[in-house]
């Protein structure tokens, strides 16, 4: 089990600390910016959590945005304050994670160490992808006003990002519990 091979605070206070930071952080932002935000936008998700969202959608809410600064001024300053330090050290907490469960776990009859580089591929790239689904939003949606074709692609850019951010946060999950709860490699790999 997970647990049993995991080791204490004392010994891993990187991981924990990565760790419980990162969950302090979710909560921040889900408390402070996201439920705020869908009151003062008639429901609407922000952004970063609308996994659902295409371009079209993405244009609307920006419109909704000019016309309702104080829910603009919340997104912002989810983006600039807890979101610049999120990605980081949840990102952070999978490497370290994955790091820790491949270690005598086996993926596809071979030993997870082998793997580990292309493994932690999947949270390093989550961490880029985050920051820059973050970037295209500051430069999207007010106070920043972009000519209406960069809004276009801005809004199609963002959309993809979120759902690519998703993924690699996903497969990230789904490996680690693999790594954690699958079959150990064979003696003769």
């Amino acid at each position: 089990m997970i647990l049993g091979r995991l080791p204490g605070p004392r010994q891993a206070p990187l991981l924990w600390a990565s760790g419980a930071l990162s969950a302090a952080l979710l909560g921040w932002m889900n408390l402070s910016f996201a439920l705020p935000f869908a009151g003062l936008t008639g429901g609407r998700a922000i952004p970063d959590l609308d996994i659902e969202s295409t371009g079209q959608g993405l244009l609307a809410l920006r419109s909704l945005l000019a016309t309702r600064p104080e829910a603009a001024d919340l997104l912002r300053a989810m983006h600039l304050g807890p979101d610049l330090l999120l990605p980081a050290i949840l990102g952070l907490f999978l490497v370290l994670l994955m790091r820790r469960v491949a270690i005598g776990a086996g993926l596809y009859g071979r030993p997870a160490e082998r793997l580990l580089p292309f493994l932690l591929a999947l949270p390093i790239g989550y961490i880029l992808v985050d920051y820059l689904e973050n970037l295209a939003s500051l430069m999207l949606f007010p106070p920043a006003s972009p000519a209406p074709g960069t809004a276009t692609l801005l809004a199609e850019a963002l959309s993809w990002l979120t759902r690519l951010k998703f993924a690699a946060l996903v497969i990230s999950g789904i490996l680690i519990l693999r790594l954690a709860f699958g079959p150990r490699p064979s003696a003769d790999s």
